[in-house]
């Protein structure tokens, strides 16, 4: 698994200028496309992926679209904070490439007593590449509902994107 990561800073329009975290994390391995595809619709799986307290589709709006809800138990010194999120998929089945966007859709459901983020622009492409391997890419833009600590988010590279797609395997291996 290679991850390259990043952080900035972005201008928000309600908080002025905020810390922007980005990583690409991609990995190939032996795995089922259609199962991949399948953990990622599982949006109660989404918890396992991230290892998080909960993840619950809000609602479907389509076949191929969902609002769904993020509760996230961060470490201390971060609040804990949750998430509300449209996630779309696609499928370009010619070319064997499924792609998953979840992008923070704040105001569609109610707050609840922790922050709420705001920028959280999250993607999954999986790119069946032949002989029963899955090339796995996940893109990550957000703003945390706090500016992280340096030591914080040092630690969480590479090592915390790797997790994700390491659980997802797992997951998608055993489906």
């Amino acid at each position: 698994i290679t991850v390259a990561s990043k952080i900035s800073k972005r201008t928000d329009n309600i908080e002025g200028e905020v810390q922007l975290i980005e990583y690409v994390a991609t990995t190939t391995a032996n795995v089922n496309l259609q199962s991949c595809i399948s953990i990622m619709k599982d949006i109660s799986k989404h918890k396992v992926i991230l290892n998080e307290e909960v993840s619950e589709m809000l609602q479907a709006i389509s076949d191929n679209e969902w609002l769904v809800y993020y509760y996230f138990d961060a470490p201390w010194p971060i609040p804990n904070s949750d998430c509300v999120t449209k996630m779309s998929f696609s499928e370009d089945v010619l070319n064997k490439i499924a792609s998953f966007t979840i992008t923070a859709e704040p105001s569609l459901y109610e707050k609840t007593d922790v922050k709420r983020l705001t920028y959280y622009n999250i993607s999954y492409t999986f790119k069946d590449i032949g002989n029963g391997n899955v090339e796995i890419t996940s893109t990550a833009k957000l703003t945390p509902v706090v500016q992280a600590p340096d030591w914080i988010v040092k630690k969480f590279f590479p090592d915390g994107p790797a997790r994700y797609l390491q659980r997802l395997l797992v997951l998608a291996k055993s489906a």
